[in-house]
């Protein structure tokens, strides 16, 4: 009985001061300004603990405190110029209470509530780029729920924490209740201010401890209003900058056959190390090794940027892909004509089969050009025989229409594009398999094994039903996938190293075409294009970036570029690999013949040829932007 007394009474008290509070705005909106502030620095000591720099540097130790302060002078800023807003306005508020009232409680509890959960949500994109949300990424918002699977954004623990400080923090136990009214309003003080602006600029005329692979200093806030990066990574005259490799090509392989049929497989998220064409020991593809006779292999064959859209892209039209999300220039539109449009006028039925949804990167827009047939989830009939996963339908129902449309009575040739989807993050083997396996790369394998026994099986097929003679099959992949090779690595998108760029590519034919088992030169998805015109005898009416991989240029070399995230933009060429980080202005130079990882950093030993390689990315970086002025307008 007097617990309950006692309880009802702090109840009461709980409720006389949450009135009170209620009643005086300016000391309110104080109190809520404060959590605002409070949940800022939570959200930048967490980044500072998923970015690899900090993770093991001791929380208590005079370094990572010295940082933090130094990183969080955005934070303290935005407070500073916050407390003194609220200290102008109540000036003019005692004629308007009733309004100012209102403005109090909806800035407390709806405005800077609302603010701090797009920032602690915002570290779910954080875990997966280390960068925060941008301005960029907004657009994906319809897509949430697919990205919040794909990144386990809800399992991260410090998010759930983030949910619970932002409702005690500005509901329960809001700061104007629990602290003293006096102590609140001191912080609205000229000298407050003072002290609060002074330790702000303080911290930003401080240079910023090196952090090459995150972006620690900006506010979530500020960042998502005006994160936006530039369009190239160097100002310079472009009217000299060329690009070397391509020119010297000679040794040109002469197919023996001119097949009749395209078809066109790419592989969602899969990375060459993965196939056994590629790595004896993969366990994926291993139904591949017995059709070596009558397989052409690129030993070499890169995506320019490890995401989807751009990968596309780059095979479609032939060029290097646009810098950013494409749906970033509303106005923007493609003028060259796509690979599609070019064997539409030749004749060819056209098809575009996509187990995903084309809307997502606004892929639509640019990839069915020139497609009279295309298929995805929104208007596939027959689909709802095949499991919807996370990210597309079945992929046997791509097969299936596969083998279809290349026994249909339409007597043109055909060049068909057709794109898997179940290899995405979050590899969902138990659905699809209804299999389990104890790590996620474990079952990233094991559907990479599925979709390559579904190429095989296609082929056998084709093979059985006279099909396979007079049809080029190329198989490839759209990126690759990383599982932690390079520190905060893991999915895709968000670096370009080897595990993120390098993908499987094949020819299967019965008699190869005439072609080499293997084909070592080196090449991009840019390049597909000219090789496949140049397989099939015909003359690619536009300019491209790329070259037939059946010539031979030793001296060649490919870019890539990311902007998931980090931005870093790189060259490769037979023996380097050359990565620049422009925010931070970091190189990266590794050595594959002896590193085929790319593990070991050799900037800083051999500065002469990092300067080389830099001069070769700024030569590519100029002729890039000529090129997307040609194909975009």
């Amino acid at each position: 009985m007097v617990a309950w007394h006692a309880l009802r009474a702090a109840g009461s008290s709980y409720c006389r001061h949450y009135r009170a509070a209620l009643r005086q705005p300016f000391v309110l909106v104080l109190g809520q300004l404060s959590a605002f502030f409070a949940i800022s620095l939570y959200v930048k000591f967490i980044e500072m603990r998923l970015t690899p720099d900090y993770d093991n540097v001791s929380v208590g130790s005079g370094q990572f405190g010295w940082h933090y302060l130094l990183f969080s002078h955005q934070e303290i800023l935005l407070f500073g110029l916050l407390i003194a807003g609220a200290a102008t306005t109540r000036r003019y508020a005692p004629r308007l209470r009733q309004l100012w009232l209102a403005g109090a409680w909806t800035l407390g509890f709806v405005a800077l509530p609302f603010l701090s959960l797009v920032e602690v949500l915002g570290l779910g994109h954080f875990a997966m780029f280390l960068t925060p949300l941008g301005p960029e990424e907004v657009r994906l918002i319809g897509w949430s729920r697919h990205l919040i699977s794909s990144g386990n954004i809800l399992r991260l623990p410090a998010i759930a924490c983030g949910v619970v400080l932002i409702t005690v923090g500005y509901y329960g136990l809001p700061p104007a209740l629990w602290l003293d009214r006096r102590r609140l309003a001191s912080l609205a003080q000229p000298a407050s201010l003072a002290l609060f602006l002074s330790v702000a600029a303080f911290t930003a005329l401080i240079p910023k401890p090196h952090v090459a692979d995150a972006l620690l200093i900006p506010h979530p806030i500020v960042w998502l209003v005006s994160g936006a990066r530039p369009q190239q990574i160097w100002e310079h005259d472009r009217s000299t900058e060329v690009v070397p490799g391509c020119r010297s090509a000679r040794h040109h392989l002469e197919p023996t056959e001119r097949p009749r049929n395209i078809v066109i497989v790419l592989l969602e998220s899969t990375r060459a190390a993965s196939v056994a064409l590629y790595n004896p020991s993969a366990s994926a593809g291993r139904s591949l090794l017995a059709l070596r006779d009558e397989t052409v292999v690129f030993d070499q064959l890169y995506a320019p940027v490890p995401t989807s859209a751009h990968a596309l892209f780059s095979i479609l039209y032939g060029v290097y892909p646009y810098l950013g999300p494409f749906w970033m220039g509303s106005d923007r539109s493609v003028v060259a004509d796509s690979m599609a449009q070019m064997f539409g006028r030749a004749g060819y039925a056209t098809h575009l089969y996509v187990t995903a949804d084309l809307n997502f990167d606004d892929m639509r827009s640019f990839a069915t050009r020139g497609f009279e047939r295309v298929r995805d989830p929104n208007d596939w009939p027959g689909q709802e025989r095949y499991q919807l996963l996370e990210w597309g339908r079945d992929d046997r129902l791509l097969f299936e229409e596969i083998k279809r449309t290349l026994v249909e009575g339409d007597s043109r040739p055909r060049f068909l594009l057709a794109f898997t989807s179940n290899t995405h993050h979050p590899y969902p083997l138990t659905e699809l398999l209804n299999e389990s396996a104890k790590t996620p790369q474990e079952a990233y394998e094991r559907l990479v094994a599925f979709e390559l026994d579904l190429v095989v099986d296609l082929y056998q097929w084709m093979k059985q039903h006279g099909v396979a003679d007079n049809t080029l099959l190329l198989v490839l992949g759209d990126h690759g996938e990383a599982f932690g090779e390079h520190p905060g690595n893991f999915g895709h998108a968000a670096f370009i190293y080897e595990e993120n760029v390098h993908i499987p590519g094949f020819i299967l034919h019965p008699r190869r075409l005439g072609l080499p088992q293997h084909i070592a030169q080196l090449g991009s998805q840019v390049d597909l294009r000219a090789t496949i015109t140049d397989i099939l005898g015909m003359n690619n009416p536009e300019p491209t970036d790329g070259m037939s991989l059946l010539r031979s240029d030793p001296h060649r070399l490919i870019a890539h570029f990311t902007e998931n995230g980090v931005s870093y933009f790189g060259v490769r060429d037979q023996r380097f690999s050359y990565i620049y980080t422009p925010h931070a202005g970091v190189d990266q130079l590794f050595d594959r013949r002896r590193d085929a990882g790319e593990t070991t950093n050799l900037s800083d030993r051999f500065p002469t040829v990092t300067a080389r390689y830099r001069t070769h990315l700024q030569r590519w970086e100029a002729r890039h932007q000529l090129s997307l002025a040609r194909v975009l307008r």
